[in-house]
């Protein structure tokens, strides 16, 4: 493994010479001149040259030294699409993603080659396909669990993943989750609701985390604030008790509006509040995120902001063709804002009749 201070005389190397720092096909300064310049041993330049050789960027010429190699025009004609061990919310989302990440490949006349375990990936292998022109970059779909990202992008290769949401420092499009959060907030707020729960998934994820930051905030700003006995986490199954708790409160201690993260959950409420004589949104408004994970959502009439999978695919595409046909890997990631979906299950101005 590299050391730290090659990987990073690579880079900074790399950059010049993208940055057309250097004149075409010129050769580059000798050895112990940029060792002077990066303050570092003439070992470390050595092994920089080396790795800046492999990825064709440079070439040696025997008594001379390194020279810089004429290229062509870049265009990105084929990317590997790596899919997840198995789709979350039911394969709904994912199966949106990979339709936009198709969709994004045809609009600029590129492949897209499928590949899932068990086949493991190969760094080697994936420098050696990349340095022969058979492919221009990765699409990874939410996680890269049996390769590291970092070091197929230190390599060279574009490598983006689409609907990242653990908070990792790795080239990605997802939504944005915080922005998110605060539109559900605001929402409850606009319809007069201020008795508020959240039904969310374990806070140890970046995505749920970020969601509830950015709902408290917007209550915040009403100075409303939401009470930690408000808050309830977990799966399906585990939240089927302390859901029917919450919803058991008498009069005024019962929440007048939940905000869900993620509209499986608001479907566990439904059901619940069927059971219990509850009426959405008269006893309680309910707001979610994702318009994906429970499909009768439109039917019961679910207000939920939508994850746009689908333009997350398609940004995906032209986030790798950015970083192949620029030559760059340091690109901005995307971010996509959320859409709310007026359903039913809000109703116009809020007003408590509990008594």
């Amino acid at each position: 493994m590299a050391r730290p201070a090659n990987t990073s005389v690579q880079q900074l190397l790399r950059k010049k010479i993208l940055s057309g720092a250097f004149e075409k096909t010129s050769f580059l300064p000798p050895e112990r001149q940029l060792a002077q310049e990066y303050q570092v041993g003439r070992a470390i330049i050595r092994g920089a040259l080396r790795c800046l050789g492999e990825q064709e960027l440079i070439y040696k010429v025997p008594k001379r030294g390194w020279r810089l190699k004429e290229r062509e025009e870049r265009r990105l004609k084929r990317i590997i699409l790596r899919l997840p061990d198995r789709m979350n919310a039911e394969g709904y989302e994912g199966m949106g993603l990979v339709a936009g990440i198709c969709s994004g490949a045809n609009d600029i006349y590129a492949e897209v080659i499928l590949s899932s375990p068990p086949m493991h990936l190969e760094k080697k292998e994936l420098l050696e396909r990349f340095n022969a022109g058979e492919i221009q970059g990765i699409i990874f779909l939410e996680s890269a669990p049996d390769i590291s990202i970092r070091a197929l992008a230190d390599s060279g290769i574009p490598c983006v993943i689409a609907n990242l949401e653990e908070e990792l420092d790795l080239p990605c499009v997802r939504m944005d989750y915080r922005a998110i959060g605060r539109m559900a907030g605001a929402e409850l707020l606009k319809r007069g609701h201020k008795n508020i729960a959240v039904c969310s998934g374990d806070l140890k994820h970046f995505i749920y985390r970020e969601l509830l930051a950015g709902f408290r905030g917007a209550l915040a700003e009403e100075n409303i604030f939401l009470k930690s006995e408000n808050i309830i986490c977990g799966g399906k199954e585990e939240l089927s008790l302390p859901l029917r708790r919450l919803l058991e409160r008498p009069g005024r201690e019962r929440p007048d509006a939940i905000f869900t993260l993620r509209d499986y959950r608001a479907g566990a409420i439904y059901e619940l509040c069927a059971e219990l004589g509850l009426r959405i949104p008269e006893d309680v408004g309910l707001i979610s995120y994702d318009n994906i994970s429970w499909p009768a959502a439109p039917r019961q009439g679910l207000t939920t902001i939508n994850e746009d999978v689908y333009r997350i695919g398609k940004e995906a595409v032209r986030m790798v063709q950015k970083m192949y046909e620029s030559n760059c890997a340091d690109i901005e990631n995307c971010t996509i804002p959320g859409v709310l979906v007026p359903r039913r299950s809000l109703s116009n101005s809020f007003t408590s009749g509990k008594k």
